[in-house]
């Protein structure tokens, strides 16, 4: 053997043995607690127990968090009317103010809901915020019919 080759093997073994006690690595510390197990179910933990509100505060505070709807709305006027109607399995919503119709809303059972707002005459326009194109359903399969 010459000199070169002898010098490469003693270099890539101190390379080998370099790399072998690099990997030997202690153990972690035993501070680090184990992963937790995923497959069990986690459990909440208990709440501390609160003693009850005297009544006449209870009322009180059940009174003051229930919901409540302005009479009138900034501009003074009365909040809008809805009837709901169903009309062929769609629900229909009339949104009336002052007697007169303002809006529409058709919910299908299946497909997207339309909104239909009237203008100063009465009648019902499309809603601008959908485009112009209503989209179009086509059934391509349908399972157990």
């Amino acid at each position: 053997m010459n000199r070169t080759a002898l010098r490469l093997t003693l270099l890539a073994t101190l390379l080998v043995s370099i790399g072998a006690h690099a990997q030997s690595a202690p153990p972690p510390p035993a501070s680090i607690p184990p992963p937790p197990d995923f497959d069990r179910p986690l459990r909440p933990r208990a709440q501390p127990a609160q003693p009850p509100l005297p009544a006449p505060a209870a009322s009180s505070l059940r009174q003051s968090l229930a919901p409540t709807l302005p009479p009138h709305n900034p501009m003074g006027q009365p909040p809008p009317t809805v009837k709901v109607r169903k009309v062929k399995g769609n629900v229909v919503e009339e949104y009336r103010a002052g007697g007169k119709l303002i809006m529409v809303r058709i919910i299908p059972a299946h497909g997207p809901i339309q909104t239909f707002y009237a203008n100063t005459e009465g009648r019902l326009q499309p809603n601008p915020g959908q485009g112009p194109v209503a989209p179009v359903f086509y059934t391509l399969y349908q399972w157990g019919h």
